[in-house]
C-alpha cells in the first residue's frame, strides 16, 4: 500500500539525503580522549626510569592523542556532509561515489565488547576494479545503524527518502 505523499514531499524525497557528523559525539571524543592523553602522558612519564616499560606506555599515549586529533578535525569539518546518500548511490567525502549496481554488499558493522563500543563502520564491497572495498569509519556519525539501512534500502529501491514522523 502505496503512502500519499505531497508533490512537495515527494521533491523532497527525490533530493539526495546529507549525512553529518553528531556534534555532541566529537565533543565527548575530545572529552574523552584529551583526558586519556593527559593520563597515559603522565604515565609515560611517570615510566621513564623503569626498563622498556614507557615505550608500550608511549605507544599508547600517541594513539590516543591521534584519537584526540581526529575528533578535533571532525569538529572542523561539521557543516560538510560525510555521505551523502541519493538516488543514484552513496557518495563519500573523497568523491568516490558507488552506484547502487555496482554494490555486492553494503554493511555498516558496529562492535562492542561488554556494551562498551569499539568500532562502527560502513563497508562497502562492489563489483568495481577500484575500489573492491570501501571502508569508512562513522562512530560519530548523527545516525545509527537501523537509520542508514532503512535509508539505503529506500533510495536503492527507487522510493527516496522515508517519511519522518
Amino acid at each position: 500500500m502505496e503512502i500519499y505523499r505531497s508533490p512537495q514531499s515527494k521533491k523532497q524525497a527525490e533530493q539526495p539525503r546529507a549525512i553529518y557528523y553528531s556534534r555532541a559525539k566529537l565533543i565527548a571524543g575530545v572529552v574523552i580522549w584529551a583526558l586519556a592523553t593527559v593520563f597515559f602522558g603522565v604515565l609515560t612519564w611517570k615510566s621513564l626510569s623503569q626498563s622498556n616499560v614507557w615505550i608500550f606506555v608511549a605507544f599508547i599515549t600517541l594513539a590516543s592523542a591521534w584519537m584526540l586529533f581526529n575528533c578535533v578535525r571532525g569538529l572542523g569539518q561539521l557543516d560538510s556532509p560525510v555521505l551523502l546518500i541519493g538516488r543514484d548511490g552513496i557518495r563519500f567525502p573523497d568523491g568516490v561515489l558507488i552506484a547502487w549496481e555496482d554494490m555486492q554488499e553494503n554493511l555498516f558493522v558496529e562492535q562492542s565488547y561488554m556494551g562498551l563500543p569499539g568500532i562502527k563502520m560502513v563497508q562497502i564491497k562492489t563489483t568495481l576494479a577500484k575500489p573492491r572495498v570501501k571502508k569508512m569509519r562513522v562512530s560519530a556519525l548523527a545516525m545509527d545503524s537501523d537509520e542508514y539501512m532503512a535509508l539505503c534500502d529506500s533510495y536503492s529501491q527507487g522510493g527516496g527518502a522515508p517519511a519522518t514522523r
